[in-house]
């Protein structure tokens, strides 16, 4: 289907005709309902009652057939009426004509002289978009104001007495121009004779240069700033090629100076360039170059304290020897048979040097073995105190690391015996006897370890005592004459408290005054109180070694020893035993529910025991005895109903 096209499948209701109109009134013509005319008096009428015309029923004079549709003076005043006359039709309706409306939309888009006014006339309104667009008395250079054209191109004065057009701010024009607080955007761009707005200055000033910038306090140009050397920019600091490669010293040296220069770079006496602090050899600066603190050898580093020495120096020099807290890397690590500095010895000295009073090098105390270490004759060498040498081997409270580990025959130290003779000597007590002898004790009450393990002559079955072999295996008897082995208390017949196995297993007896766990779990001892078995399942009789009366979980759910007995009954009896009780005074769910031996009558016989047949022995009849009597009650009723209705007729 097109767009905005619309398709009517059912025609709607039928609306109100329209009016047809007929011209002229004519006497003798035939007027239909909805027919129009215009009267003499020129005003339009509508036919109300169909009828033919004549001079007694026209529409002035009869209001039956005819009704007024349009007022032509009404209609008049409305299209013609003068500008700002105000009007009263005939139907009491105010407003302005279709003249006045059209006056006012001239006056809202070209009236240049004055405000547009208001309907009444009696009050200024706003004014008109020419007068907006180009100008107008009110409008143009008026305060808060001022035309669209103004605004865009007035460059001789203010365009609302305070504001200015674009294009005054934009090249210039009177009151913006050179104006505090103002300037044009072209001024702003390119001045370069005086300020902009009397104490600012344009962009091109302040990049190359200009009256009031150039090397002015506070100021400068960009350009300046850049390039200008020799002299102050801003009366007060340097430019950046000054600063880079300038030679005024008041300007506390330039890049290149500080980076090369011989002499100091700056106003202050000591400062030296970077080239000066690396390689220089001047004086001036008070202290010494990177190169003369790294390789100056011939004497103190130039320029520096004295005692200052290069590191070349404190690593390979000589200038330090004998002197007090000095002394080169070189001669720490190898000046041998004098000290290095006024007090102590080279690492070479302290390693394999034999200077008497240095306290002894390495190598002697790692290998001198014909006395004491050169230096220290107190002390040995560790091959001295490992293999032996000259007052070590066999001498008192010494002894060398091997002769404790292997002499055998006698003491090392003249006093204690080797590790050897100590595990497998005959001259010492041995590990080896502590291991293996069983024959009796090693010394006074203490035996080897082989008499503890599996026995021996004054362990095996003694008080207080026993192997190890016995302590696990032995049955039939004490250990240590009162104790016994974990096999007896495990699985043996002879402890009198009973072993693991009884205490667990026995269902002969008790394992002393009471039972094994077996026993309470299933045995049938009178004596237990009875056990978990019979208390879950024994039946036909009291629970075997419990008191009278006790009887097990499945007596009491299905059994029949409880029957007439008071106070018990199983838990089946209680449900479905009929014919009886269950103790010795209540009956079962079943027999008050469909029984016959209820004295108090079952549900079942109060429901439909027979008509007339008492239920408790006493007035009580059943739901069908009382419904049987009320339908012979209703019966009776009837008859007695209808017989009325007979005798009334």
């Amino acid at each position: 289907m097109a767009a905005n096209k619309v398709t009517v499948a059912t025609p709607g209701p039928s609306g109100v005709p329209g009016l047809t109109y007929e011209g002229v009134w004519v006497a003798g013509s035939v007027y239909q309902v909805r027919d129009c005319v215009r009267y003499t008096d020129g005003n339009l009428y509508v036919v109300n009652v169909q009828h033919t015309a004549a001079s007694d029923n026209n529409p002035v004079v009869n209001t039956t057939y005819w009704s007024l549709f349009i007022n032509a003076n009404d209609a008049f005043q409305w299209a013609t009426k003068a500008q700002y006359s105000l009007i009263g039709d005939s139907l009491g309706n105010a407003g302005y004509s279709a003249l006045h409306q059209a006056y006012q939309a001239k006056d809202w888009a070209t009236l240049t002289t004055d405000a547009v006014r208001n309907d009444a006339n009696d009050t200024d309104v706003d004014y008109s978009a020419k007068a907006w667009a180009v100008g107008g008395t009110e409008v143009t250079t008026t305060a808060s104001r001022g035309a669209s054209k103004e605004w865009a191109t007035k460059t001789d004065s203010a365009v609302d007495t305070a504001e200015f057009s674009s294009k005054a701010y934009a090249i210039g024009g009177t009151g913006v121009t050179t104006t505090a607080s103002k300037g044009a955007a072209k001024e702003w761009a390119t001045s370069t004779g005086a300020a902009v707005d009397t104490s600012e200055f344009s962009a091109k000033a302040y990049a190359i240069g200009g009256t009031g910038v150039t090397t002015s306090s506070g100021k400068g140009a960009a350009k300046e700033w850049a390039t200008t050397t020799g002299g102050l920019v801003d009366t007060a600091e340097y430019s950046a090629k000054e600063y880079a490669q300038g030679s005024v010293l008041a300007a506390e040296g330039s890049s290149k100076n500080w980076a090369q220069l011989a002499t100091t770079p700056s106003t202050t006496a000591t400062d030296a360039s970077a080239k000066e602090w690396a390689t220089g050899v001047s004086t001036h600066k008070n202290e010494g170059s990177a190169k003369d603190w790294a390789t100056y050898t011939a004497a103190d580093v130039r320029g520096a304290s004295a005692g200052s020495m290069s590191s070349k120096e404190w690593a390979i020099g000589v200038l330090g020897r004998g002197v007090a807290g000095e002394g080169s890397s070189k001669d720490w690590a190898t000046r041998l048979a004098a000290t290095v500095d006024d007090a102590d010895w080279s690492a070479k000295e302290f390693a394999i040097g034999t200077t008497a009073s240095t306290g002894g090098s390495a190598k002697d105390y790692a290998t001198y073995t014909s006395g004491g270490v050169r230096g220290a004759t107190s002390d040995h060498s560790a091959k001295a105190w490992s293999v032996g040498g000259t007052g070590v081997t066999t001498t008192s409270a010494k002894g060398a690391a091997k002769e404790w580990a292997i002499t055998t025959g006698g003491a090392v130290d003249t006093a204690e015996y080797s590790a050897k003779e100590y595990a497998l000597g005959t001259t010492a007590t041995s590990s080896k006897t502590y291991a293996l002898k069983v024959d009796g004790a090693v010394t006074g009450t203490d035996f080897s370890s082989k008499a503890w393990a599996v026995g021996g002559t004054n362990v095996t079955t003694t008080a207080s005592r026993g192997a190890a072999k016995e302590w696990a295996t032995s049955t039939g008897a004490a250990v240590d004459t009162s104790e016994y082995s974990a096999k007896e208390y495990a699985v043996g017949t002879t402890v009198t408290a009973g072993s693991a196995k009884q205490w667990a297993t026995d269902t002969s007896a008790a394992v002393d005054t009471t039972f094994s766990a077996k026993e309470y779990a299933q045995g049938t001892q009178a004596s237990t109180g009875g056990s978990a078995k019979n208390w879950a399942t024994q039946t036909g009789a009291d629970i075997t070694g419990a008191s009278a009366g006790d009887m097990s979980s499945k007596e009491w759910a299905v059994g029949v020893l409880g029957r007439t007995v008071a106070g018990e009954g199983s838990a089946k009896d209680w449900s479905t035993r009929t014919g009886a009780t269950v103790d010795n005074a209540e009956y079962s769910a079943k027999e008050y529910a469909l029984g016959t031996t209820v004295a108090v009558g079952s549900a079942k016989d109060w429901a439909v025991l027979a008509e007339d047949s008492v239920v408790d022995g006493g007035t009580g009849y059943s739901a069908l005895h009382h419904a049987a009597k009320s339908a012979a009650s209703a019966s009776i009723s009837e008859g007695v109903a209808v017989s009325m209705a007979i005798a009334l007729g």
